[in-house]
């Protein structure tokens, strides 16, 4: 987990506000919606009740077969039907009003008073202003089809939001009386409530603006008073502990510590005292032993030196000195195997020549090694083809690769010039080389790739041997550690120092060297030169 930088006061900050912020968030919000679903639920319950009046009003119209109202009275102006009934009376002229011409009476009044309005839709009406609209239909479609007992949506018109609410209406007895091509039971059409929403909507925002605004001024509150709160308990006093401890980093030891909050800050402080005085006192007796044992490590170290350059010294010059016999007697053996015929005595003079090529080959490595150790090379660093020295290579040890059934592959490649030491770089190549053609099994092959990557250039030598264990990958660059058996019952028969002499070269060229896992198996030694030479 990556971890949050910042002063311990913006931590303690950011924490309270995380915490505090999303939980009187939600709070607000649970609150927000719930006065929204109690606003719409009374909306809902209000239809309903509505309805039950309108509903049950039209019914005892409809028990009464209508009802007669006188015909110049107020309440019967405009309420003609699609046909009249009339009946004269000793008081007047009487007309009969059915339960649709009633309820479209009930809903004049209630809109001339701004409240509400409601009116029939039926799916086969006798009146054409009867027709279902768009709502209406949906409502009945509803109806029939889900078996809901009610349908509303909140919807616009002219502007202002309007809740539109309808429950269905079944054919009884009573119906039937003027609607003979109705069934009973069925849904002849549905009652349609149209109540005004735009003060509830309103009165939402307004109580929405008022929450925000208290959730807002109880967020800042609630995070200064903590904030507050933890600056003088917590964040004061860790200053001083802080600046204490910091003094103590720089060697300033303070006498006296003195939190003054009384709780588990002051016996920190205290404790932090007390380990002062033990720190400055246990530093005057280790700088009384270093400086008795820096002496001792000077003379140690001046010893140690003198050991190294003799070492050093005598390993060059036993080198140096072993090559002139190594030479004659490599000379006066190549003179006994061009004269001897016996059988027997050449196979003695092979074996003798193969263990002094081993021993020419340790005393040249030991000699390479110890000039490097002791920075006696002389480098002579220049933009060289990479690709043309793999192919000479390539030609030097051919006829060994031969000897082995070996093949070795070099893919064409456009010329990769890079910053080397060409002699240099040829022996770090021969070497790798001749391991991969040593542990590759006959009939194998070793191949080499060149690739340009992030200014340098990376050399790969690819065998197909039995691979390096994870655990020597980084031991067989040291030197005198050889490499295991390659599985085929032969030894390792290096001297441990090759792949110690290519470490040391290709950093010397400002490279790295390291070997991994091939994708086929075997093992893929890669090293790195720079493309250009700085300066």
């Amino acid at each position: 987990m990556r971890a949050f930088k910042g002063s311990l006061q913006l931590k303690f900050v950011s924490a309270i506000i995380c915490i505090v912020v999303p939980l009187l968030g939600i709070i607000f919000f649970w609150q927000a919606m719930a006065e929204e679903r109690q606003a719409w639920t009374q909306m809902i319950n209000q239809a309903r009740v509505l309805t039950q009046q309108i509903i049950l009003t039209r019914q005892w119209v409809s028990d009464s077969q209508g009802v007669f109202i006188r015909q110049d009275s107020p309440g019967a102006r405009g309420g003609a039907g699609f046909y009249s009934d009339l009946l004269e009376t000793e008081r007047g002229t009487l007309q009969r009003f059915t339960p649709s011409m009633v309820t479209k009476r009930l809903s004049l009044y209630s809109l001339d008073q701004n409240l509400y309005r409601f009116r029939l839709a039926g799916l086969a009406p006798m009146n054409p202003e009867n027709r279902p609209d768009e709502f209406e239909l949906a409502a009945i479609q509803s109806f029939a089809q889900a078996g809901s007992r009610e349908y509303y949506v909140l919807d616009r018109h002219n502007g202002e939001a309007v809740f539109q609410y309808s429950a269905p209406l079944f054919v009884d007895e009573a119906c039937l009386s003027c609607h003979k091509n109705y069934t009973r039971g069925t849904i002849s059409g549905c009652l349609s409530i149209y109540l005004p929403a735009q003060h509830v909507l309103d009165s939402l925002s307004r109580s929405r603006s008022q929450l925000f605004l208290s959730a807002l001024a109880l967020i800042v509150l609630t995070v200064m008073t903590l904030y507050f709160l933890v600056r003088h308990l917590v964040l004061r006093p860790l200053g001083r502990l802080e600046a204490m401890a910091d003094g103590i980093s720089r060697g300033k030891f303070p006498g006296e510590m003195h939190i003054g909050s009384g709780d588990e800050m002051d016996r920190l402080g205290r404790a932090l005292q007390d380990m002062s005085g033990k720190l400055e006192e246990g530093r005057s007796r280790l700088e009384e032993k270093v400086r008795s044992a820096t002496g001792e490590l000077a003379k140690a170290n001046d010893e140690l030196k003198t050991l190294d350059r003799l070492k050093t010294e005598f390993l060059a010059t036993m080198s140096h000195e072993l090559r002139s016999p190594l030479t004659s007697i490599r000379g006066g053996l190549d003179y006994l195997r061009r004269t001897e015929t016996a059988a027997d005595r050449q196979d003695y003079l092979q074996i003798m020549d193969k263990n002094l090529r081993r021993l020419v080959h340790l005393v040249t490595d030991i000699f390479d090694i110890t000039r490097i150790e002791a920075d006696k090379v002389q480098w002579n660093f220049m933009n060289g083809d990479l690709s043309e020295l793999i192919g000479e290579v390539i030609d030097i040890l051919s006829q060994q690769a031969e000897e082995r059934n070996v093949h070795m592959r070099l893919p064409a490649a456009e010329p990769m010039r890079a910053c080397m030491d060409m002699e240099r770089i040829e022996q770090v190549l021969v070497n790798l080389t001749e391991n991969a053609i040593k542990y590759s099994p006959p009939g194998g092959t070793v191949a080499f790739d060149l690739v340009r990557a992030g200014g340098e250039i990376h050399v790969r030598v690819t065998d197909q041997g039995p691979g390096v264990p994870p655990e020597d990958r980084e031991a067989i660059f040291k030197k005198f550690h050889t490499a295991p058996s390659s599985g085929r019952g032969e030894k390792p028969g290096g001297t441990g120092l090759g792949l110690a002499i290519c470490s040391q070269i290709v950093r010397a060229h400002g490279g790295r060297i390291w070997v991994e896992d091939g994708a086929g198996g075997g093992s893929v030694f890669t090293f790195t030169l720079p493309e250009t030479c700085e300066g």
